[in-house]
């Protein structure tokens, strides 16, 4: 029965126990695509937590922005109506790069076109009918009816928007985590894959070139347990960046390399593993042969020994025949000479002649 390692002691086993990489391959490879996809889980999550944060302080300061520097407004089916006589514009480069332009004397933006060619940041313009925002190859238009149908409200004011803001905040970073959180898994969701298949073939010309027979699943699982640590250093640098602007120019190469590393450090360490494995084999059948060798022997010498004792046994049983021939002989001629002797001493009577005669 195939034996589940623990998501957390697995992480372990990726990033620091080379040698048990021949565990990992031995299971199935959905347990190490699922594996897969419950590490970019915990990636994403964090991931979106921090971007929610982050976002968080950025709609704060655009709020305070809007309070103290952007004048009082009113937008209904009539348009867009400013308490100001003059075109209000703003731009700001700290969050991130961007300037909005607010004239409700105009309904075309063709007066800005040369700022907004110029300028290589987000420009938002609010015209008398229309907000527009443009970027550097795309330019995206609102009907201000089509906003206040969507928010089902009659009108917009500058102090509606503070308020909705105010008393929707967890809905609104809610959102913005769940917005977050989908786009950021598919996309790490798929480029993750594609690395992985990437490092696959990798490991089967690594494999091949060490003698080392694998099957592709198997390679998929050491691609996969590889990308372990680049998805951890690739979180850390993503959360740095994300919350102090830390950058390296040169990660994405030091991403690629860790992962190669591992694999030329596992296929190595798994030919290492089989040749020992050869040697103690060859080793094991050695002994086996020296001790059949030696059984051989030992029964040789056991039948031997059994010959030699068997003819002492005839020998022996040779003796005693001789012996008791030589013991029944010497018998019979004691017998046969106190025969001789008794005859001696008592003669047996002769027959009168004369007697005879008559």
């Amino acid at each position: 029965m195939e034996k589940k390692i623990p998501f957390f002691k697995k992480i372990i086993m990726c990033i620091k126990d080379l040698d048990k990489y021949n565990l990992l391959i031995s299971e199935k490879l959905k347990r190490a695509i699922l594996y897969l996809l419950e590490l970019i889980i915990i990636f994403t999550l964090i991931v979106s937590a921090v971007m929610t944060y982050k976002t968080s302080e950025y709609i704060e300061e655009a709020c305070s922005y809007i309070k103290e520097n952007i004048p009082k407004f009113t937008i209904n089916q009539e348009g867009l109506n400013v308490e100001n006589e003059e075109p209000v514009i703003l731009e700001n480069e700290e969050v991130f790069k961007y300037k909005i332009i607010i004239d409700d004397d105009v309904t075309d933006i063709e007066k800005y076109q040369e700022q907004i060619t110029d300028y290589d940041g987000v420009v938002f313009i609010a015209t008398k009918d229309k907000l527009v925002m443009t970027t550097d190859n795309s330019q995206t238009t609102y009907k201000y009816d089509e906003i206040t149908n969507s928010l089902g409200v009659g009108e917009i004011t500058k102090d509606s928007v503070i308020e909705l803001y105010e008393n929707n905040k967890t809905q609104i970073f809610a959102g913005i985590f769940l917005s977050v959180f989908i786009a950021t898994y598919i996309i790490y969701v798929v480029s993750t894959v594609i690395d992985a298949l990437a490092l696959s073939l990798l490991v089967i010309i690594i494999s091949k070139m060490a003698r080392i027979a694998l099957k592709y699943s198997q390679c998929l699982i050491i691609s996969i347990s590889a990308l372990t640590l680049p998805i951890i250093l690739n979180l850390v640098y993503t959360c740095a960046n994300l919350l102090n602007g830390f950058y390296m120019p040169y990660f994405q190469i030091m991403y690629t390399l860790i992962s190669y590393i591992y694999i030329v450090a596992v296929v190595l360490i798994m030919r290492s593993d089989l040749i020992k494995k050869k040697q103690l084999i060859k080793a094991t059948i050695d002994i086996k042969q020296l001790e059949k060798e030696q059984e051989s022997r030992e029964n040789k010498k056991e039948e031997k020994d059994n010959d030699k004792d068997k003819n002492e046994d005839e020998d022996k049983d040779e003796n005693n025949q001789e012996n008791n021939k030589d013991k029944t002989l010497d018998e019979v001629k004691k017998r046969v000479k106190n025969k001789l002797k008794e005859d001696k001493d008592h003669p047996e009577p002769q027959a009168n002649i004369e007697g005879g005669k008559r």
